[in-house]
C-alpha cells in the first residue's frame, strides 16, 4: 500500500487572524506591566511575547532553513511596537513555509525527523497555547481582552 501524501493545509486564513489578534494584545499590555508575571518563575510578558516570534524564526530558519538571516527578536525586539513588526515579520515568514506544498511535505531534522506539516501544527498550537497565557495574565491584572473568535 502507498503512503499517500498529505493534503493542503487550510489553516493560514485562521492563523492570519491569530496572528492579528496577537498583535492586538500587544497594545492592551500596559507599558509598566511589560515585565510583570504572576510569580517569579513564570514567565513575565515580555517573555512570552518575544518567545512567541522567537519560536518561528528558530522553526524557520534553524530547521527549515528557509534562508531568511532574521536577527534574533530578543536583541531586536523591546518596545510594544517592535513586538508588534515581530509578529508581523514572523508571520510573513511561516506563511510563505505554509505556501509550498513539498516544503510541507519533506521531512526535517529537529530532535527527532518531523514533517513540515507537523511544524506547522506545532507552531500553530504554540500560538495558541501562549495567547492563552497571555489571555489569562491579562485577567490577573483585570484586564478585558477580546473575546477569541471562531472560524
Amino acid at each position: 500500500m502507498s503512503k499517500q501524501p498529505f493534503p493542503a493545509l487550510d489553516i493560514v486564513s485562521y492563523w492570519s487572524r491569530l496572528n492579528e489578534e496577537l498583535i492586538q494584545l500587544v497594545d492592551l499590555v500596559p507599558d509598566e506591566q511589560l515585565n510583570w508575571s504572576p510569580k517569579p518563575e513564570l514567565w513575565n510578558f515580555r517573555g512570552i511575547l518575544l518567545h512567541i516570534a522567537g519560536a518561528r524564526d528558530y522553526w524557520m530558519g534553524r530547521i527549515v532553513q528557509d534562508g531568511d538571516p532574521a536577527p534574533s527578536v530578543y536583541e531586536t525586539a523591546r518596545s510594544r511596537e517592535e513586538i508588534q513588526r515581530e509578529y508581523r515579520r514572523t508571520w510573513e515568514r511561516v506563511q510563505r513555509f505554509l505556501a509550498h506544498p513539498t516544503k510541507l511535505a519533506a521531512k526535517y531534522q529537529e530532535d527527532a525527523e518531523v514533517s513540515g506539516h507537523w511544524i506547522a501544527f506545532h507552531l500553530l498550537e504554540h500560538d495558541v497555547h501562549h495567547r492563552a497565557d497571555i489571555f489569562h495574565y491579562l485577567a490577573l491584572l483585570g484586564i478585558a481582552h477580546p473575546e477569541v473568535g471562531t472560524p
